[in-house]
């Protein structure tokens, strides 16, 4: 009886099947590429700084509208694993940095004061972004689009209107940047409720940009804000608005907050969180802009 079961065990061990289930390939991949539209700028700079210490990404795409290639050659000599590659230029060379990335960054050019009027922003960089979005359908149109140039909310569903007209559109696949609110409202419970601010959450609704973004905290965690009172101050502080002139000015209207350096850090962790996603992690979780609805509030009067 030993015998038999010896010769069982080696004979189950020797199948085909018992080790190609040991010896499967995982359905996930380890790292991805990563493309930054923009790096030229001080933003893109301070994002391609943080995402070559990225463990998750392995290669990294840098286009910029004026030669970077000095700033490639920097970057690559980090020690890290992650490879770095330019592209000059803006026709020709999206549609070369954006081939086989599987994140394409989209961020904005600068010059545009903090109170350039929303509709300035979007005549300025409506045919740029609708250009990017373009050569993405046909270079990377199973790439995750990260939109972050302002106003987000119109910018990324102009995006997805270029997408809807080909057949690779995909909602998951577009989304708009809201990690500058996400880390400046968890920063702000973190040094309201005397925490850590990297272990604090705060949902979030609304907008991607901070006039339009709403932070729950009465839900946050690990500690919510208890009162009407806390909530409302530390909100206003969120909007860059005064406690005694909260909730009468809500914000200041056509204001983007110029912080590319807080910035630069969110984005590398909705890199990492996206990145993650990509490679498994059943946990990946953020906060981003995804669609837009109107809803009708008008109703009809019939005639007396």
């Amino acid at each position: 009886m030993k015998m038999n079961l010896q010769n069982l065990l080696k004979n189950s061990l020797r199948r085909s099947d018992f080790s190609s289930q040991l010896c499967t390939k995982p359905d996930f991949q380890k790292s991805v590429q990563v493309c930054v539209l923009g790096a030229n700028t001080r933003l893109g700079t301070f994002t391609s700084f943080l995402a070559k210490q990225n463990p998750l990404i392995s290669t990294l795409h840098l286009q910029g509208c004026f030669p970077i290639e000095n700033m490639g050659n920097d970057l690559n000599f980090f020690d890290t694993r992650c490879r770095v590659r330019t592209y000059c230029g803006l026709e020709q060379s999206v549609s070369k940095a954006v081939k086989s990335a599987d994140i394409v960054v989209i961020l904005p050019t600068e010059g545009s004061k903090p109170d350039t009027p929303l509709g300035e922003r979007v005549m300025k960089e409506g045919k740029r972004v609708s250009n990017i979005a373009a050569q993405c359908t046909v270079y990377a149109p199973r790439a995750v689009l990260v939109v972050c140039v302002p106003p987000v909310s119109v910018t990324t569903p102009l995006v997805a209107e270029v997408f809807k007209k080909t057949n690779f559109y995909h909602p998951g696949r577009i989304v708009g940047s809201a990690a500058l609110a996400q880390v400046k409202a968890n920063t702000l419970l973190g040094r309201f409720q005397g925490l850590d601010p990297s272990n604090c959450y705060v949902p979030m609704l609304g907008g991607p940009e901070i006039d339009l973004a709403v932070p729950l905290y009465s839900q946050a965690k690990p500690v919510e804000v208890f009162g009407k009172s806390g909530s409302m101050a530390i909100t206003a502080r969120f909007r860059g608005v005064k406690e005694e002139d909260f909730p009468k000015k809500l914000g200041n209207p056509n204001y983007i907050e110029d912080c590319p350096l807080a910035e630069s850090y969110a984005l590398n962790q909705l890199i990492s969180t996206i990145a993650s996603g990509i490679c498994g992690d059943p946990h990946a979780f953020a906060n981003v802009f995804v669609r837009c609805g109107a809803v009708d509030i008008s109703k009809r009067i019939k005639p007396s």
